[in-house]
C-alpha cells in the first residue's frame, strides 16, 4: 500500500487544501507557549464619506497563545490557540475602544490501518480585522465591529487498492456578526458534503474526480439562501518533501430563488517549509460567495494570497503577506457591483534574546469600487516584543 501512504499534499481534499491552517505533521513543534505586547498607529480613511466609520488613533495590545505538533505516525495531531485584546487610545466611532481576538487551529489524523484513516481541521477566528476572514469569502471587507468565523472539516479516507482511494468529508462554516444591523445581512452559517476519487500515478502525484454540494444559509434573511453543485477535477502533486500543492478546476451550478448561474470554478494552494527557516504559503479560489451580498442576487470573483516567513539569521526573520480580491456582484434590474480588495503586510524580527524577539510590522489595505461609498485606504504600524517560553 506504498502509494496509499504519499506526502501530505496527497493527503489534502477541497477546501481544506487551501482553508488549513496547521495540519502539517512533518516536523514536530514541541509545546510552547508565547506573549506579546506592541504598540502603534492605524489610520482607516472612507474616501468618500467619513461617517462610514474612519479613525485615527494610537492602540496598544497584548496577546499570549500555545501551539504544538506531534508527528506521530499513527495519530498525528497539531494545535495553536492564541489570544489577545487591543485598546485604541483617541476612541473608535462605531464601536467600543476595545476589541478582543482570539484564534484556534486543532488538527488531527487517525491511521486504523493502511487503508482506512479518518481526519479532522478545526478552525475558528473571534476578532475585528476583516482579513482575518477575507481570504476564503469569510467575512464583509470593510471594517464591521467584532465578529467570529469557524469552520470544521471532517473526512474519511480509504484505499481500495494501492492506487485507487476515496475520500468522503463533511464540512461546516459559519459567520456571526455582533452588530445587529451588519449581523442582519452577514450571519450564516453552510453545509458543504463532498465526494473524491483519487488515483495515484506514483509516489507523488494522483488524480482526483471530486463531487460537491453546499448549502448556505443566512440567519436573518432567508430570501438570500442558495445552494451550489460542484463538478471537479483535479491534481495532487509533492514536489518534494518540503513542497507540495493541490488544485481543483471545474464547474459550479449556483442556484437560489433569486437567480441561477453556471460557472467556472477553482481552487488551488502550495505549501513549502524547509524545517523552521522558510515557510510559503499560496492560495486561490474562484467561485461564488455569501459575503456582502445585501441588495444583490450572487457574488462571484477570485481570492489569492501568498505569505512568506524567512529567518535571515538566528537573530533576523522577515515575514510578508499579500490578499487580493476581486469581486462581480449581480443586481438584477439595477447597477451590477465590481470591487477590487487589496491587504498587504510586512514585518521584521530581531531575536534580542533566544526566546525574546522585538517586532516591526507595517499592513496596508484598500477598497476600490463602483460603490464609491465604500471605498477605503487603512494603515497601520506597530512595534512590539514576543517572548517565547
Amino acid at each position: 500500500m506504498a502509494l496509499a501512504a504519499a506526502p501530505a499534499a496527497l493527503q489534502a481534499q477541497g477546501l481544506v487544501a487551501i482553508q488549513n491552517y496547521s495540519s502539517d505533521f512533518r516536523t514536530e513543534q514541541p509545546f510552547q507557549i508565547t506573549t506579546s505586547v506592541n504598540s502603534g498607529y492605524d489610520t482607516l480613511d472612507y474616501k468618500a464619506n467619513p461617517l462610514m466609520g474612519s479613525f485615527d488613533s494610537w492602540f496598544v495590545q497584548g496577546g499570549i497563545g500555545a501551539m504544538y505538533t506531534r508527528p506521530d505516525r499513527t495519530t498525528p495531531l497539531s494545535f495553536s490557540l492564541d489570544a489577545g485584546v487591543v485598546h485604541y487610545i483617541d476612541g473608535m466611532p462605531r464601536f467600543d475602544d476595545t476589541f478582543y481576538n482570539a484564534r484556534a487551529a486543532v488538527n488531527f489524523e487517525h491511521r486504523f490501518s493502511e487503508r482506512l484513516r479518518i481526519s479532522n481541521n478545526l478552525f475558528f477566528t473571534y476578532g475585528v480585522e476583516p482579513n482575518n476572514g477575507f481570504g476564503f469569502g469569510g467575512s464583509t471587507t470593510l471594517w464591521n465591529g467584532q465578529y467570529f468565523y469557524g469552520y470544521n472539516n471532517f473526512n474519511v479516507s480509504y484505499a481500495w487498492t494501492p492506487r485507487l482511494s476515496t475520500t468522503t468529508s463533511y464540512t461546516i462554516d459559519g459567520t456571526h456578526y455582533e452588530d445587529a444591523i451588519v449581523g442582519a445581512a452577514e450571519d450564516r452559517y453552510a453545509h458543504l458534503f463532498a465526494q473524491q476519487f483519487a488515483y495515484a500515478l506514483n509516489k507523488q502525484t494522483s488524480l482526483t474526480a471530486e463531487y460537491r454540494y453546499r448549502m448556505t444559509i443566512f440567519d436573518k434573511t432567508p430570501s438570500k439562501n442558495f445552494n451550489s453543485h460542484f463538478a471537479l477535477v483535479g491534481v495532487d502533486h509533492a514536489w518534494s518533501q518540503q513542497m507540495s500543492g493541490s488544485v481543483r478546476a471545474g464547474a459550479e451550478f449556483y442556484e437560489s430563488d433569486l437567480t441561477s448561474n453556471t460557472s467556472p470554478y477553482a481552487e488551488a494552494a502550495v505549501n513549502y517549509t524547509v524545517d523552521r527557516k522558510t515557510f510559503a504559503r499560496w492560495y486561490a479560489a474562484l467561485g461564488f460567495n455569501g459575503a456582502e451580498l445585501a441588495a444583490f442576487s450572487s457574488r462571484y470573483g477570485v481570492n489569492t494570497g501568498l505569505q512568506i516567513n524567512h529567518n535571515l539569521t538566528n537573530r533576523v526573520s522577515l515575514n510578508a503577506g499579500v490578499n487580493y480580491g476581486y469581486s462581480t456582484f449581480d443586481n438584477p434590474g439595477g447597477i451590477d457591483g465590481t470591487e477590487h480588495s487589496l491587504f498587504l503586510s510586512t514585518g521584521l524580527g530581531y531575536n534580542i534574546l533566544e526566546n525574546l524577539r522585538l517586532d516591526a510590522q507595517y499592513s496596508f489595505s484598500t477598497l476600490q469600487s463602483n460603490d464609491p461609498l465604500r471605498e477605503f485606504d487603512r494603515h497601520r504600524v506597530s512595534l512590539g516584543a514576543t517572548a517565547t517560553f
